[in-house]
């Protein structure tokens, strides 16, 4: 950061000398050198100058609204009043556009308009905000009240102004000169700050300072409501935005929960479908092999009746087959690893654990190992994963599943994931 400071000073230095340099050559080449024109070799160079300081000017102005900062600084505003007068001043002085823009008594001439008026138009507009609005002046670091500095600034400039006035009209000796003016008429835009600085000093000595009462406490409370309410904006308006992305969030959980149940429904119906062709491939193949024994008569009986019991034999048998793993399903939305392994230890059962056997809840259909849960049964009569109030028939006669059937079951869920 200090290197890039440096990098940037470095280069506003060699940006004002290049404009210097060019002021000093275009006032060689136009004839105004020191020995044949000393005012107008220095009014290009007062030239140069104010661009340069134009730019830290403007510069200073910018930064101070990039952090949102008033113009209460003291270069801006005495700074900028200096420069003006001065310019102002230096306008009687130049033979270079000195061209009067009003003929008679008064001097307006292009130098001042150009050069002087917008400094002197700023640094009154800012002084009326030290009246109005602004309580301190900064001086780097340090505070000047806002009064004081009006008092000691309107005191100054209108010194100066009243002096130069007087020394213009040749009541008081030109002598201390080294440049010859150009002009006697009365310079409007000195004359302008002279009357504008003594209104400023007349009102602030007029105006009283603000008393305690315009700080009153129904002022302050009323203040206090009002930020508290800005904040309570502030806060409801995060807050719904946060409730909405949360809703957002939902409802893509819940389409993506939808869209994975759709897709294990098409599984499911891919695989009864490739189930039931493979039954009625193997109940074909049985039927050709009975026929080749068989009298035609027999074979249809025989083909009719084992057709029928083995229909109502895989039917009963699958759906016992179903319960039997259902009952061993934990009760969860979307099945995991985690949801088979031991609600104590939080292993999942080997073949090692067969002496031990499987204890599923009867309200989540979480298991456990039997030897186990019977410990925790001594201490309560609830489920340490749901809760749920286990009945004391089967807190002492649980139902064991093997633990080569929980496995079973298993790989069968396994499919699930």
């Amino acid at each position: 950061m200090k290197n890039l400071k440096m990098k940037m000073n470095l280069t506003k230095f060699i940006v004002y000398l290049i404009v210097l340099l060019l002021n000093f050559f275009i006032a060689l080449l136009t004839g105004n050198s020191p020995a044949e024109s000393l005012n107008g070799f220095f009014s290009f160079i007062l030239l140069g100058i104010w661009i340069c300081i134009s730019i830290e000017y403007v510069s200073k102005i910018k930064k101070l609204r990039e952090y949102n900062s008033s113009l209460n600084n003291f270069a801006l505003i005495f700074g900028g009043l200096g420069m003006g007068i001065f310019y102002a001043i230096w306008g009687d002085f130049t033979t270079i556009l000195s061209e009067n823009a009003n003929s008679g008594d008064i001097n307006f001439n292009t130098w001042i308009i150009l050069f002087a008026t917008p400094y002197m138009f700023i640094s009154m507009i800012l002084l009326f905000l030290c009246l109005s609005k602004y309580t301190s002046i900064y001086f780097g670091n340090k505070s000047i009240y806002a009064r004081t500095f009006i008092i000691f600034t309107s005191i100054f400039y209108i010194l100066i102004d009243f002096f130069y006035l007087l020394m213009s009209q040749g009541v008081i000796s030109d002598a201390i000169w080294i440049f010859n003016p150009v002009t006697s008429a009365l310079n409007l835009l000195i004359l302008l700050n002279l009357l504008t600085l003594i209104l400023y000093f007349i009102i602030i000595i007029a105006k009283r300072r603000p008393s305690t009462s315009r700080f009153s406490m129904s002022r302050v409370s009323n203040r206090l409501s009002n930020i508290d309410r800005r904040i309570s904006d502030a806060d409801n308006f995060v807050n719904f935005a946060r409730s909405g992305e949360r809703n957002a969030q939902a409802q893509a959980r819940q389409e993506k929960e939808r869209k994975k149940r759709q897709k294990e429904r098409e599984r499911e119906r891919a695989r009864s479908k490739k189930r039931q062709e493979q039954e009625r491939i193997k109940q074909t193949k049985t039927k050709k092999t009975k026929k080749s024994y068989s009298s035609p008569r027999t074979q249809r009986s025989t083909s009719t009746s084992s057709s029928r019991s083995q229909q109502y034999t895989s039917s009963s048998s699958t759906s016992s087959r179903k319960k039997e793993l259902l009952r061993m399903r934990p009760k969860t939305g979307a099945l995991t690893k985690d949801d088979f392994k031991c609600i104590f230890c939080f292993e999942l059962p080997t073949t090692s654990d067969g002496h031990r056997g499987i204890v599923v809840c009867p309200n989540c259909r979480y298991p456990a190992h039997v030897d186990e849960f019977k410990n925790w049964m001594r201490t309560s009569n609830l489920c340490s994963r749901c809760d749920g109030v286990i009945s004391s028939s089967f807190r002492r006669n649980p139902k064991v599943i093997p633990v080569k059937e929980y496995l079973r079951a298993y790989k069968f869920w396994k499919k699930k994931f």
